[in-house]
């Protein structure tokens, strides 16, 4: 029970950033940290993935080589899910962020801030 308990704590750490930036552009009112004159979320978006690999590396490397693999495998699913769910909060932010500002955002563009730093090439 303590290891699913601290995988889960690992969990919410690794990707509770980049939650709580997904909640924030969908949710009117909350989302002007998205406004178009650099809101912070802009800045704050590209750092949430790597931050994600980040947190998930230290925690297989803080495992016991007999837990590794299963850290591995724990790592690997929650990215496998990561990138479709990131797809659709990038398109319920870009709607929002639409609906509230009238800021054009491509849903594609804000999904490659969620996944890389640098984005995708347009």
């Amino acid at each position: 029970m303590r290891d699913v308990q601290s995988r889960l704590v690992v969990l919410s750490v690794a990707f509770g950033p980049a939650l709580l930036l997904a909640v924030v552009a969908a949710t009117p009112g909350l989302n002007f940290l998205y406004s178009g004159h650099g809101g912070p979320a802009w800045f704050m978006l590209p750092l949430a993935f790597p931050f994600t690999l980040f947190v998930l590396w230290l925690s297989y490397r803080a495992s016991s080589p007999q837990d590794r693999p299963v850290a591995k495998r724990v790592a690997l699913i929650s990215i496998g899910a990561y990138v479709p769910i990131s797809l659709l909060a990038s398109f319920a932010g870009a709607h929002s962020i639409r609906a509230t500002f009238g800021l054009n955002v491509d849903p594609l563009q804000l999904w490659a801030l969620f996944l890389s730093p640098f984005g995708f090439p347009a």
